[in-house]
């Protein structure tokens, strides 16, 4: 019994001594740290100096990575907030908790909110709540309190969503009811409903993936409604329907009434059980149904769509002259050449646009050659000119490019300009450009992706990001997250060739489209 007792101090001390030893290692990090950061200029080395933080969690870290959050570069900010988002523990983070309810600096209290949101302080909720919920708050820091409640994963007990689906801001809106469904908020199902008829589609589409998350009966009618309307959001009820009853009837408004109505007048029917749509989700078709008359949609490369704002985004780089493999597949084309089976789809698009629907064509390469400088109509001589300009698109630096360089043309070849720059053709449709970005912000969001029409994004690309901003995938993909929360454009994605798909699958399924493979 003595030996097991003096065992058991002896881990004890030994544990406390390594937990000691561990400290002061965190501590002599941050020392370090410091002294290197005050003379370390190059961007790059004030990068990878913050980076030593991580893995060194303590209070004084995460105060420099604080201070580091104002800096004037945009990637220490960046970096800083990585950082940060790898630290979990209650102490570090709990001077923020008691100071956020009574903090007067509003820049400083959405800050500490999108803070505590990264890092999944569970401790942090209530105060959160607080602050948002105080009669001073801003906007911003509504929508950060949240963004901050969703990544914590609790709604917490003040009804802040609620409140905020009624917000002023139209961005604070859609937030609330993507936390709503999200979190399955079901007791605020009538007012994500009531948002269905929100002037902003922005929020309406939010309230449309609510609703479908929350499944009540009650939401059916007003989706129905809203389907009568033309636009992307035709698709979105139709997906939500059959989310919420399991049945399929496609963008069909009058379909969707017949059977309602049916259904109302049955005794004891009832919204299937999330186990039920499981079982139906797996047996449904992918398109037939789902889109209902094919003479009320376009579509591209095999991807309907009843958008009508459209950006088609294609890539004109050097390896779209290369040759497919699958001879069969492709044999009513002209040629067999990746491009020229892309033009021809596009083309063919092009000529079923309806006139309500407004477009526009981007074609990529290193760098982009927009068709027009905004969307325009899709009237008969808007199409002509598209279809002309199409027509006029080769790829740059392809084939005979090639030959030339091989000649020691390299000049005439301009190789440089058939490279891949995937990351700018992804940022136009936010009138981004990643060259000359716009100043960064930490908190808050942009007003201008509500003025911005464009729903919907055609991607086809055949070839790995090679130039540019950003080229490595899991980088691009989420930078093009971190716009379209706010503007929730719909990207469909087309890979053509032998690129690695997974990226353009991600870049799909990550911002509500659709991918296909056309093929190698």
């Amino acid at each position: 019994m003595l030996r097991l007792l003096s065992l058991i101090l002896s881990l004890a001390c030994a544990t406390g001594l390594a937990a000691q030893e561990d400290i002061e290692a965190r501590l002599d990090a941050v020392k370090e740290f410091k002294r290197y950061f005050r003379k370390a200029k190059e961007e790059a080395l004030q990068v990878e100096a913050i980076m030593t933080l991580k893995g060194n969690e303590c209070v004084p870290a995460s105060e420099q990575l604080l201070k580091l959050l104002k800096h004037k570069r945009t990637s220490v900010q960046n970096t800083a907030l990585t950082v940060l988002a790898t630290y979990t523990e209650r102490a570090t983070f709990q001077a923020l908790i008691d100071d956020l309810p009574e903090e007067r600096d509003k820049t400083k209290v959405a800050t500490w909110i999108m803070v505590l949101g990264r890092s999944k302080v569970v401790a942090a909720v209530a105060a959160i709540e607080l602050a948002a919920g105080n009669p001073r708050a801003t906007s911003t820091i509504r929508y950060e309190a949240i963004r901050a409640l969703i990544a914590i994963g609790q709604p917490g007990k003040t009804d802040l969503f609620g409140k905020c689906v009624d917000d002023k801001e139209a961005i604070v809106r859609a937030a609330a009811c993507d936390a709503i469904g999200k979190m399955k908020v079901k007791d605020l199902a009538d007012a994500v409903i009531n948002r269905l008829g929100d002037d902003q589609w922005q929020v309406q589409t939010a309230a449309i993936e609510a609703v479908a998350q929350l499944r009540p009966q009650s939401g059916v009618q007003p989706l129905i409604d809203l389907m009568r309307e033309t636009g992307r959001l035709r698709t979105e009820c139709a997906d939500a329907l059959f989310r919420i009853t399991s049945m399929d009837f496609g963008v069909d408004p009058d379909r969707w009434q017949a059977q309602w109505q049916t259904l109302m007048s049955i005794e004891g029917w009832r919204i299937p059980t999330d186990a039920e749509l499981l079982q139906k989700i797996a047996t449904r078709k992918k398109y037939d149904a789902f889109y209902g008359k094919k003479d009320e949609t376009s579509s591209f490369a095999g991807i309907p769509t009843t958008s009508t704002n459209v950006l088609f985004v294609i890539d004109i780089s050097g390896s779209m002259d290369d040759f497919v493999v699958e001879v069969d597949k492709f044999r009513d084309y002209k040629d067999r050449k990746r491009f020229t089976i892309v033009q021809t789809e596009l083309i063919n698009t092009i000529e079923t646009l309806a006139g309500n629907t407004n477009f526009n064509i981007v074609a990529f390469a290193t760098d982009l050659k927009p068709w027009k400088p905004r969307l325009v109509p899709g009237n008969v001589v808007n199409r002509d000119s598209a279809r002309n300009f199409v027509r006029k698109l080769r790829p740059l630096g392809g084939a005979e490019a090639q030959e030339l360089a091989q000649s020691g043309l390299g000049g005439a070849a301009n190789l440089a300009a058939g490279k891949t720059n995937t990351l700018k053709a992804l940022l136009y449709a936010f009138g981004v450009n990643p060259d000359k970005p716009p100043k960064s912000k930490l908190t808050g969001f942009d007003k201008k992706a509500l003025t911005r029409p464009l729903d919907t994004m055609y991607f086809l690309s055949d070839g790995r990001p090679s130039v540019g901003k950003l080229i490595e995938t899991n980088e691009i993909l989420a930078e093009v997250r971190k716009y379209n929360e706010q503007y929730r454009v719909v990207i469909h994605t087309i890979a053509i060739g032998d690129f690695q798909k997974e990226f353009l699958k991600q870049l799909a399924e990550g911002n509500g489209g659709v991918f296909v493979d056309l093929g190698r």
